[in-house]
């Protein structure tokens, strides 16, 4: 008796507690309309400030059902209740409990406050119609730590001088490669101006400021990034709507998302675009993932040529990939000794 009272009320508890949580997390974003592409404007997404304040909330509540269900079992009602819920076997409650409970978060290096809140995120994201578990157990998962300095110490806040902005860059080391790839991809960088109107100097100023024509892709995932982001609140609408439009992606590319590389945003390929831009402005060939160059001159092109149209000159619209003056600065200029290198 004392046996079965104690084993439903664990039973209970494990339901309450995984209900409580699951219809909070959904009340927070229930008007969140997830149509393709569209995001809320009047609305503003739950921030990790809103999700944790439910902690407190939660014990209390489930304090109080603990102590309910402790005084209805210690009333005579644990064998029928046992046997109603659980079929008479102890062993069948065992069962449920693990095939419902989601797959632990590998907590090794993890901050356990971290941790707590990488599942709210995890749960709010399963209202969403978004399932991280795999992902979350994925040996391939890891929570970046620090990564909110990442962004407040970028050299764009850091530094004033244009001419400290380029040795930061290696920009000497760039310039230097400006013939090499010209000759390498004249053909692309000439039909890409041909098609969009954007000037191949400028398309090589953007691919060699942002990944010196190729070397870089990135050291960081963008799951991890985003993921990470939201874990420690930094912009967490943001990096919220950015790993939705990542999961998009390699859903209809078939891309594996914890294969992929990035920056700490969370931006892909040479070109370096965040989830946003790779849905949009992506020019992909017929089985051609993220790294092949002849995409990435005619994406740079394809997205500039956009947002020239909405701009009106294409300084504007090199802003719009990264709206510092020192990178706008850097591109302009490698662009410059592109014209040098170019017959």
């Amino acid at each position: 008796m004392r046996f079965l009272s104690k084993s439903c009320i664990n039973w209970f508890m494990y339901l309450a507690n995984l209900c409580y949580t699951e219809t909070q997390c959904f009340n927070i974003e229930t008007n969140w309309p997830m149509k393709p592409y569209i995001y809320p404007t009047q609305k503003k997404s739950a921030s990790y400030a809103k999700l944790a304040s439910l902690e407190l909330q939660k014990k209390t509540l489930l304090k109080q059902i603990y102590h309910i269900l402790q005084h209805i079992f210690s009333s005579g009602l644990a064998i029928g209740l046992s046997i109603t819920f659980l079929g008479g076997e102890f062993t069948h409650a065992q069962s449920v409990k693990s095939t419902m409970q989601a797959p632990e978060i590998d907590a090794q290096n993890i901050p356990a406050n971290i941790q707590q809140r990488i599942t709210l995120i995890e749960s709010q994201y399963n209202d969403m119609g978004w399932d991280l578990s795999e992902y979350l157990v994925d040996n391939r998962f890891q929570y970046i730590e620090g990564i909110t300095k990442k962004f407040t110490r970028s050299a764009e806040r850091r530094i004033e001088s244009f001419e400290d902005y380029k040795k930061i860059l290696a920009y000497e080391i760039k310039k230097n490669k400006l013939a090499d790839f010209y000759d390498a991809y004249s053909t692309e960088l000439l039909a890409a101006e041909k098609e969009f109107g954007i000037p191949k100097e400028i398309i090589m100023g953007i691919l060699g400021v942002e990944s010196e024509f190729g070397r870089y892709k990135g050291s960081y995932n963008p799951l991890n990034a985003y993921i990470s982001m939201m874990a420690e609140d930094y912009r967490y609408s943001f990096a919220e709507a950015q790993l939705i439009e990542l999961l998009r992606f390699c859903k209809r590319t078939g891309l594996d998302v914890m294969s992929l590389q990035s920056s700490y945003a969370g931006a892909m390929s040479y070109a370096q675009f965040i989830p946003y831009s790779l849905n949009r402005w992506w020019k992909n060939s017929a089985g051609q993932g993220l790294y092949h160059m002849p995409d990435n001159i005619r994406s740079v092109a394809n997205y500039l040529a956009h947002f020239t149209k909405i701009e009106g000159n294409i300084n504007d619209a090199i802003l719009r990939y990264n709206t510092s003056s020192l990178y706008q600065q850097a591109v302009l200029s490698l662009a410059e000794d592109a014209k040098q290198v170019i017959p």
